[in-house]
């Protein structure tokens, strides 16, 4: 950067100095000019006024340094010239200064000279007897005075170059000073350019948002460490408890403590043990795929039709809702998303199931799919036991119980909300719960249409 900015202020010192010298060489130059008509006025009107005295014959002997003295007659034919030969001249009626000079007794002009072939400078007056005498000489200009000067000129181009790279140099550094002093992590305003301080302010600004958001995660990750602790420790409780059951019966039946009309029924409980043990872990490896997204890695999305999603659900838990004399009816229009047919199956097969589960004998479960908006809608109403506000909050955490003994009693695991909350997840779903104590519980389920 102070690379770029020495440049810039370099290029900016010579775009001023080549500015400045060529506004000075246009005023010298205009200068000069209006001189040199100066001058030759003078001379003129005094050289006319020594003619009217003396007559033109006096002009053979008058010498006025480089200026050149030419004598026209009133039809333009010149009729003297001190420097060439009047008789090879050609007239000189059609001279702007003699034009002048012939209807208002003086006249001047610039022009290139043919006959010396630079530009000049010419003053004519009107003598008293109608002739004109004019006065020319080589026009000076500052270019060639520039010429005259060429090596001081030179010089001086040369020591503004180098002041001016010196300049930009040192201008840069000082510049740049500031913000190299600057620390990027504990940025200051106090000792930095006005221009800059907005800069600065909006710096410090996402310092504080950086070190908010690391804060964050740190605070993230210290909660996702205390869950995985937690989720240990869950899975080892609800994993030991079965297997202690099947361990204990299967060490009963082994020692022969049990009669041989009763071996059917231990091994009943085994097998039931075992069965909840097999659920468990089914749970526990449904959820650690939605968790860590190999679900949405490993199966391909497709347009899930949720009608006829609800109603093979519906089909599957029947016998379960039966036994438990629940209504379980299904009803609604076809609306189809773009979705993972197996996640969306758990989502509404763990729903449906829970609302069984937790029901009263006679009770009904409900599902209805509908339009809503932007928004393709499965809603599981049920009339059970209903979640009180105060666990409301928490029936989505995993392993998570209202009523411990009762799910115990039905088989849960304690999953089945979790994988529904990270199934819904996975569809960027949304979840609205609605339940009162002892009236019952409606849950809907918001898929982008």
């Amino acid at each position: 950067m102070k690379n770029e900015l020495t440049k810039r202020i370099f290029a900016a010192c010579m775009t001023v100095f080549l500015l400045t010298f060529s506004l000075i060489l246009y005023v010298v130059n205009s200068y000069l000019v209006q001189r040199n008509i100066a001058e030759l006025r003078d001379r003129a009107v005094l050289l006319a006024s020594a003619a009217n005295i003396y007559g033109s014959d006096f002009l053979n002997t008058v010498q006025i340094g480089t200026a050149r003295i030419t004598l026209i007659h009133s039809d333009g034919t010149v009729l003297f010239d001190s420097k060439l030969d009047p008789k090879k001249m050609e007239n000189h009626s059609g001279r702007e200064e003699f034009q002048e000079a012939l209807a208002n007794g003086e006249g001047d002009s610039e022009r290139y000279s043919d006959s010396i072939l630079k530009k000049t400078v010419n003053y004519a007056v009107k003598l008293e007897n109608s002739q004109i005498i004019r006065v020319s000489m080589n026009q000076d200009t500052v270019f060639r005075l520039v010429i005259s000067m060429l090596s001081a000129v030179v010089f001086i181009f040369l020591l503004m170059l180098l002041l001016s790279v010196v300049l930009a140099a040192e201008s840069s550094r000082k510049i740049m000073r500031p913000i190299n002093l600057l620390d990027p992590e504990n940025p200051d305003d106090r000792n930095i350019y006005d221009e800059m301080k907005p800069f600065i302010r909006r710096l410090i600004a996402q310092n504080q948002q950086i070190q908010h958001q690391i804060q964050q995660l740190q605070e993230e990750h210290k909660k996702q460490d205390d869950m995985r602790r937690e989720f240990t420790a869950n899975v080892s409780h609800e994993l030991k408890t079965p297997l202690t059951s099947i361990s204990g019966f299967a060490e009963i039946i082994r020692e022969g403590y049990v009669q041989q009309k009763d071996i059917s029924h231990f091994a009943d409980n085994i097998y039931k043990e075992a069965q909840r043990l097999m659920s468990l872990v089914n749970d526990i490896l449904k959820l650690s795929r939605l968790e860590s997204g190999i679900a949405e890695m490993q199966e391909v999305r497709t347009a899930v039709n949720l009608a006829d999603l609800c109603s093979s659900i519906t089909e599957r838990l029947a016998l379960n809702a039966a036994q438990q004399q629940i209504s379980l009816s299904c009803e609604g229009e076809a609306v189809s998303i773009i979705g993972i047919q197996k996640v969306l199956e758990e989502i509404v097969y763990n729903l449906c199931d829970n609302a069984i589960k937790y029901n009263h004998p006679g009770g009904y479960v409900r599902i209805t799919v509908f339009r809503q908006e932007y928004h393709a809608v499965i809603q599981v109403q049920d009339n059970g036991i209903g979640i009180p506000a105060a666990d409301q909050e928490r029936i989505f955490e995993r392993f998570y119980r209202v009523n411990k003994s009762h799910s115990k009693e039905v088989g849960g695991t304690g999953l089945g909300l979790s994988i529904v909350k990270h199934g819904m997840a996975l569809h960027h779903a949304q979840i609205y719960l609605e339940s009162e104590e002892g009236k019952g519980t409606c849950i809907r389920l918001l898929f982008p249409a």
